[in-house]
This record gives structure tokens, C-alpha cells and sequence, in this order.
């Protein structure tokens, strides 16, 4: 594959997995310990451990952070890039490793200087479908636990996902 091909791969999200858009009531909503009181950004950081249970689907949670539609490239006369307003990937690990730990930035405001609380959601996703692309669907997440805090999903084929998070 050619370098330009990478490239425009890579630019358009081309290769990526497609989702549909995150569902807020199948997802947990997270948010920092630290208070937004507007004179910076300070950001909580999460110790997280996933584990999921032998076969099953393919699983995977999902931390999404909730941007706006501000404009990110901008000149003095045009906005060249302006992303729709939802929710992007922060954070994922999927069931490809039984066992996975990680430590994952939780920001409290939605931006620098900011007084909005930034809005996190845990989400869990299987994929599903036997043809060369399968589809990936996104399941209810539950928390289990609050200390520790835990929370679980389990795909259609019964395969379980657990994330503990330590603050």
C-alpha cells in the first residue's frame, strides 16, 4: 500500500470499525472527583482493570467524552474543520487480552478555563455477524459495585466484560 493511501486511509477513517453513534441510556455516566470551578482543567485519574471471560463475541468498553461543535481549524476568515457535537472516543480495550490495566485521565471541566462539567460515558460494544465485516452493537453497561466501583456487560453469547475502577 502506498504512502498516499495510508494517508488518505488514515485521514477519511477509512479501516476503522464502524459504530453507530454511543446511546447515552445504554451507557454509565462518569464523572470526575475533582470540581470544575473554571480557573483550569484539572483532570482525575482513573486506574482502570478490564477482564473479560473466555469466548463469547468480541467485546469492548468504551470511555466517550462528549465534544462540542467548535470549530478546531480555524483561519482569520474560515472555519476549515468544524466536527459535528457527540460523543468521541477517550479511551476503549477490547477482549483481546483476558486481563488488561490501564491509567486513563478523567477531565472535570469541558475545557480549559471552563465552568461546564465535561460529560463522560462508559459504553460496552459486541460485535456480532458472521460476514466479512461485522457489525458492532452497543450493550447496556451496569454498574455492579461502588467500592469498588464496577461495571459489567454481557454479549448475546453469554461472554461477560467487567472494568474496576480505582480512583
Amino acid at each position: 500500500m502506498s504512502s498516499f493511501s495510508l494517508a488518505f486511509l488514515l485521514i477519511f477513517g477509512l479501516g476503522h470499525h464502524a459504530r453507530d453513534p454511543v446511546d447515552a441510556s445504554k451507557a454509565v455516566k462518569l464523572t470526575s472527583r475533582l470540581p470544575c470551578d473554571g480557573n483550569g482543567a484539572p483532570e482525575d485519574l482513573l486506574r482502570v482493570k478490564a477482564s473479560f471471560s473466555p469466548g463469547g463475541a468480541v467485546r469492548e468498553f468504551i470511555l466517550n467524552r462528549f465534544e462540542t461543535d467548535k470549530c478546531s481549524v480555524e483561519t482569520m476568515f474560515q472555519c476549515w474543520h468544524k466536527p459535528r457535537a457527540g460523543y468521541r472516543d477517550a479511551w476503549s480495550v477490547t477482549n483481546s487480552t483476558p486481563s488488561s490495566q490501564a491509567l486513563v485521565p478523567l477531565g472535570s471541566c469541558d475545557e480549559w478555563g471552563s465552568s461546564a462539567p465535561a460529560q463522560y460515558v462508559l459504553s460496552g460494544w459486541t460485535q456480532e455477524g458472521t460476514e466479512s465485516k461485522p457489525m458492532w452493537k452497543q450493550v447496556p453497561v451496569k454498574q455492579v459495585s461502588t467500592l469498588p466501583e464496577v461495571y459489567e456487560f454481557t454479549d448475546p453469547n453469554g461472554g461477560t466484560a467487567r472494568l474496576e475502577i480505582t480512583r
